[in-house]
C-alpha cells in the first residue's frame, strides 16, 4: 500500500460520495468523523462510517478513519468503525506521545474484537497544536503503527496550524518551510517513512496551484498529499509519481555504477557529476516506485 500519493477526504456520513470516490482513482480514502460531521450526528455516523469501509474494501481502496479527538470520542469511534477494510486512523490534534499509545492500546483491542490482523490498522498523526508540532518526533516514535506525519503545505488561508504556529500563510508558502520540513524529518527520524502533505488553503478549481503545491511538497520530502476535492487526486498521481525524466536519469545513474563497479571503481562521473554508492538508495527507490506505477518496465 506504501507509499500513498493521495488521500481524498470524504465526509463519514455521506454513503453516497463514497459510493462514487472510485471514478477518481485516490489510492486511499479518508472518511471524516471529525471537522465534516455535524455534532449530533457524529455517533450514527460511525455506523455509516463502517459501512463505508466495507463498500472501499470491495473496491480495493484503503479506508483511513480521522477520528474525533480522543477527548472527545475518538477512541471510541476508532473501536466501533474497525471492520475488514480498516486501514488506518488519522488522529487529529495530536499532542502527545501518550495519545498515539493510548491509540495503539484502543486498536489492538478493535482488531480483536473485529477478527482484524494484529496491528495492521496504521496511525497518522496530524498535529495541529504547538504542543504536538514541536513534539511531532515523540508523535511518531510512540507506536510502530505510525506510518508518517501529516504536516500542512498551504496557500493562504489561516488554519489551525498556521494559529498555534503563529504564521501567517501565502500564496509563496516561505513561511511555512522550516514547519512543513520539520514534520518530514521527525517522521523519518522516527522511522515513519512516509510523510503526508495536507495541501489546503486553495481554490478547489486553481488547479495550477494545487499542482504547484503538490510540487512544493514532493521537494520537501513529503511521499503523498492529502486533499479535500475530487478532482485533485488525479494531480497528486501525476505529481507523486516518477516523471520519465526522472526515471531515465535514474536508470541510467544506476547502469553507469554498474559499470563503474564491474571495472573495479566505486564512483563515476555521470552527466557531468561524480557519483558514487550514496546515489544508489534514491534511484534504486525511484526505480522500485516506477515499475509499481507501470512507468518503467520490468
Amino acid at each position: 500500500m506504501w507509499p500513498l500519493r493521495s488521500m481524498l477526504f470524504i465526509p463519514a456520513h455521506k454513503l453516497d460520495w463514497t459510493r462514487r470516490v472510485q471514478r477518481f482513482q485516490p489510492d486511499s480514502v479518508v472518511l471524516d468523523l471529525e471537522d465534516a460531521v455535524p455534532p449530533a450526528d457524529k455517533i450514527p455516523a460511525r455506523a455509516t462510517c463502517r459501512e463505508a469501509i466495507g463498500l472501499l474494501h470491495a473496491m480495493g481502496i484503503p479506508a483511513f478513519v480521522r477520528i474525533n479527538a480522543l477527548d472527545q470520542g475518538g477512541l471510541e469511534d476508532a473501536i466501533a468503525v474497525a471492520t475488514e477494510g480498516f486501514s488506518g486512523v488519522m488522529l487529529p490534534k495530536g499532542r502527545t506521545a501518550d495519545e498515539v499509545r493510548e491509540l495503539d492500546a484502543a486498536l489492538s483491542y478493535a482488531e480483536g474484537r473485529a477478527g482484524l490482523p494484529r496491528r495492521s490498522v496504521a496511525i497518522m498523526p496530524l498535529p495541529e497544536t504547538a504542543e504536538g508540532l514541536w513534539a511531532a518526533r515523540d508523535l511518531a516514535a510512540a507506536s510502530p503503527r505510525v506510518r508518517g506525519v501529516i504536516g500542512i503545505v498551504g496557500g493562504p488561508v489561516i488554519g489551525d496550524v498556521a494559529r498555534a504556529a503563529g504564521f501567517r500563510p501565502t500564496m509563496e508558502g516561505q513561511e511555512q518551510l522550516y514547519l512543513a520540513s520539520k514534520m518530514v524529518l521527525d517522521s523519518r527520524a522516527a522511522g515513519a517513512l512516509y510523510p503526508m502533505s495536507s495541501i489546503i488553503g486553495t481554490a478547489l478549481d486553481d488547479h495550477e496551484f494545487v499542482r504547484r503545491l503538490c510540487r512544493r511538497a514532493k521537494s520537501l520530502g513529503f511521499t503523498g498529499a492529502v486533499l479535500i476535492h475530487p478532482s485533485h487526486v488525479a494531480i497528486a498521481n501525476a505529481v507523486f509519481t516518477p516523471e520519465p525524466e526522472e526515471v531515465e536519469y535514474f536508470r541510467g545513474l544506476v547502469e553507469a555504477m554498474r559499470a563503474a563497479e564491474a571495472a573495479g571503481s566505486g564512483a563515476v562521473t555521470y552527466r557531468g557529476q561524480m557519483v558514487d554508492y550514496a546515489m544508489l538508495p534514491i534511484a534504486e527507490e525511484v526505480l522500485r516506485e516506477a515499475r509499481r506505477r507501470g512507468v518503467l518496465a520490468d
